[in-house]
């Protein structure tokens, strides 16, 4: 496909060696970079070769997406490199298994599978229920994986990003992604109700980036615009999915920059500190503060942190990191209700969004500057009592197997993992 790989100089950054007991996506964008200038080519022509666009190869580097495990192995072709950038990658991806680390001082023993183990089981587990067509071509996940609905855009963008963190067993995501392209309409990618809701669209095109797809960051901006209204900006998790994916494609587009500002304008004042509600609308009566619409909060803002210094922002993300360390209730799940008018216009439809609120706690503190292992573990409990090892995700209360909860449990556990250097315990 190319030339040998050229050997860089002293003046180029060293490699990262894919043994490195933490690999972010930072460092596999920078070995990325630092590879391709040092074959001497251009982000247009190695995207060309590796037949991605441009977009998603910038991404890449920038560390604000892996690529797929097939790109990784073209990559690692291109290059010649003898599989470096896939163990790379996949370091990046799934987090390593380790002997039991030292918690907080104290000797942790997992006395159950170990985080690698768990992870491949939700692989299969995932795989197994993937839905395929009369011609036997996958075309994506349900809702309720113990149903037997169909495929839905927004399930299927949680399988792919979900199969993508996990990284085992690899499946051929590039035909769902085009599958799930395709499936647009109009005004972007209809929900469950029949809409088209901004976190529908937010995580379709977060999960078509993650890929690799021929849209590019203009189109998915657009479709990410066009998904809002004014109810949106009332509403914290709308908002904060939104901007989440809005600052992995351009952390300085005027979207990126209102979404911040249209969140934070959704905090109230509780006691002194300012923190997110469930909702911040006008005739609101005794609202409180909500732990996982805050987490939810923290973690878009601390990404759009990476690009942009600004002391507004950082100073709403340490106050609502405070908040989220001192709280000591459990870190159950929640429900919120959401009232939006229907397709055809005629009259409104309701519509019931459930939060895992330990995942989004557990990856807004593995982000704190200094962990707090004593909250972090109690939030890591919850997360596992949700966990059913027969299946090998993670259920609802009601045994419902939603696949949003199994994409926001591994993505947590891989968050805790990273932030802890080893496996987060299992209680």
């Amino acid at each position: 496909m190319s030339g040998p790989y050229v050997q860089p100089t002293s003046a180029v950054v060293r490699p990262i060696s894919p043994h490195a007991v933490t690999v972010t996506t930072e460092d596999v964008g920078r070995e990325l970079r630092r590879l391709r200038q040092a074959a001497g080519q251009t982000q247009a022509e190695l995207a060309e070769i590796i037949g991605v666009a441009r977009p998603n190869l910038t991404q890449w580097e920038r560390g604000k997406y892996l690529p797929s495990a097939e790109n990784a192995r073209l990559l690692d072709d291109h290059f010649r490199v003898a599989n470096a950038l896939f163990t790379l990658v996949e370091v990046a991806r799934s987090p390593r298994e380790h002997a039991a680390p030292a918690i907080g001082g104290a000797s942790v023993v997992d006395t159950s599978l170990s985080l690698a183990e768990v992870f491949r089981h939700v692989g299969v587990s995932l795989v197994g229920h993937l839905i395929h067509d009369d011609q036997g071509q996958a075309v994506g996940w349900r809702h309720n994986l113990q149903t037997d609905n169909k495929a839905t855009p927004l399930s299927t963008a949680y399988g792919i990003s979900a199969m993508l963190v996990i990284g085992d067993p690899y499946i051929g995501l590039h035909a769902l992604a085009e599958n799930l392209y395709r499936t647009q309409s109009e005004r972007g990618w209809q929900s469950r109700s029949g809409g088209h809701r901004p976190e529908t669209t937010a995580a379709v095109v977060d999960a078509l980036f993650r890929v690799g797809t021929s849209m590019s960051v203009d189109e998915g901006l657009g479709h990410l615009e066009r998904s809002l209204d004014e109810f949106s900006r009332t509403r914290p998790y709308l908002l904060s999915t939104t901007l989440h994916t809005c600052v992995r494609l351009r952390p300085d587009a005027p979207l990126t920059v209102g979404l911040v500002d249209d969140l934070l304008a959704t905090r109230l004042d509780f006691g002194g500190t300012l923190l997110w509600p469930e909702k911040n609308e006008p005739g609101l009566v005794a609202p409180e503060a909500s732990p996982v619409h805050t987490a939810r909060a923290v973690v878009a803002l601390r990404e759009f942190l990476r690009s942009d210094e600004r002391d507004d922002v950082r100073d709403a993300v340490e106050q609502a990191t405070q908040w989220l360390i001192d709280r000591t209730h459990p870190d159950d799940g929640v429900a919120e209700e959401l009232i939006r008018s229907k397709p055809d216009g005629g009259g409104t439809t309701r519509i019931v969004i459930r939060h895992f609120s330990s995942a989004w706690v557990i990856k807004a503190l593995a982000g704190a500057p200094k962990l707090p292992l004593h909250r972090l573990n109690h939030a890591l409990a919850s997360l596992w009592d949700r966990y059913e090892a027969e299946p090998g995700l993670w259920a609802w209360g009601s045994g419902d197997l939603p696949i949003w909860m199994t994409l926001d449990a591994v993505t947590a556990l891989r968050s805790a993992a990273l932030a802890t250097t080893g496996p987060p315990p299992r209680p």
